[in-house]
């Protein structure tokens, strides 16, 4: 939905403003990782170099990250290279994310289950170790690591505490809009800080066949997600960004 949305400003009447993305899926109808998918990161990386050069006075670009990308956690300096670059033009650049509910995001990835040769088994059973390797990755995992073949998913072995903490350090130092869920509020705040026109955001990426849990496989999901720091993470995002619980301030 956020991709199309930026696509739609790319329109001459809507601002003729760029649109940058170099991505792939990262697994195969067979199961397997595809192969190159290094060559896709640096594609990604040599195209963001050109993407952020040759500014000019009032011209706004827009891009996204997505599958198959340089890990955050891991290739900082970029995202500090591409910042500096970016200003040492005049202009100002403005990194914005939208993060999901930690189980609702979990459970809406079973719609691309047979996509990937997968059974509701081993699904989520990958989650029983710290560091195992699946075919898709939860929130937190995709934040810090993205999905990069088979060391994609808490390659270093980190305790979920060390990611919660890691994740939030990462916000902090390079969002500038952190939404959680609210695809209005992601774009208000966008828009509050580029001044674009108003384009309303289109729905899509949508399943198109109902996807139906057990509570006993619901409940081993969320207790997976919070052994893995998904829970925490979001946690500390609503206090942070949402004014979770700031009433407490005042006791």
């Amino acid at each position: 939905s956020i991709a199309n949305w930026f696509r739609k400003y790319a329109s001459p009447r809507n601002g003729n403003i760029t649109f940058y993305q170099t991505w792939t899926r990262s697994i195969g109808k067979d199961g397997n990782f595809l192969p190159n998918l290094q060559n896709v990161q640096d594609a990604f990386i040599e195209g963001m170099n050109d993407h952020v050069e040759n500014l000019d006075s009032g011209e706004w670009r827009s891009g996204q990250y997505h599958l198959v990308q340089p890990p955050l956690n891991s290739t900082e300096d970029l995202w500090y290279k591409w910042r500096a670059t970016v200003e040492s033009q005049g202009c100002q650049m403005i990194n914005a994310i939208m993060l999901r509910d930690p189980l609702n995001h979990a459970m809406s990835l079973y719609k691309i289950l047979n996509r990937k040769n997968g059974t509701r088994e081993e699904w989520m059973d990958y989650l029983e170790q710290p560091s195992g390797t699946g075919k898709w990755a939860t929130m937190l995992d995709f934040f810090l690591y993205n999905i990069n073949g088979p060391t994609g998913r808490n390659p270093y072995n980190a305790t979920k505490e060390e990611k919660v903490r890691r994740g939030i350090e990462l916000l902090q130092r390079h969002f500038d809009v952190v939404s959680l869920g609210d695809h209005t509020d992601f774009m208000n705040q966008v828009l509050n800080y580029t001044g674009w026109k108003h384009l309303n955001m289109p729905h899509t990426n949508v399943g198109k066949k109902t996807l139906e849990f057990t509570k006993k496989e619901v409940e081993k999901l969320y207790k997976l997600l919070v052994k893995n720091g998904d829970i925490d993470f979001v946690d500390a995002v609503k206090q942070r960004y949402n004014g979770h619980l700031s009433y407490l301030s005042d006791v």
